[in-house]
C-alpha cells in the first residue's frame, strides 16, 4: 500500500505552493521507505517535505527517491542513535504525522 495525506490548509510563500496537513502510514513498511508522489501532497513538484514525528517514529523524506523513511530508537542495534524500522512493520497507527510540503501547482 502507500501512504495517504489529508491536507488542512494551503497557501503560497512567493511563487511556491505551500501546503500542510497529516499523513497516514499503511500497516506493512517497505525497505527503503514509503513512496510518494508531489500529487500525495496537491503539488505538481515537490522542493521541500518536513514530516514531524508522530508515534514514537521520526521520518526522513527523501525528495530524491520520493520516499519517506521511518526511524525508531532500537536500543538492541550496535549503539547506533536510530535504526530504519524493519521491513512490513505495521506503521498503521500512526494517522497524524504533520506535513509541510513546498513546491508548484503547473
Amino acid at each position: 500500500m502507500a501512504i495517504a495525506a489529508t491536507i488542512n490548509k494551503t497557501t503560497y510563500h512567493g511563487d511556491q505552493k505551500v501546503t500542510f496537513g497529516t499523513i497516514a502510514f499503511d500497516s506493512s513498511y517497505p525497505t527503503n521507505g514509503e513512496a510518494f508522489t508531489p500529487s500525495t501532497f496537491g503539488l505538481s513538484s515537490l522542493d521541500h517535505l518536513t514530516v514531524a514525528p508522530s508515534g514514537g517514529y521520526v521520518f526522513e523524506p527523501i525528495i530524491s527517491t520520493s520516499k519517506i523513511k521511518a526511524y525508531w530508537v532500537d536500543t538492541t542495534v550496535d549503539g547506533a542513535a536510530m535504526a530504519e524500522v524493519a521491513n512490513t512493520t505495521d506503521l498503521s497507527a500512526v494517522t497524524l504525522a504533520q506535513f509541510v510540503a513546498y513546491g508548484n501547482s503547473n
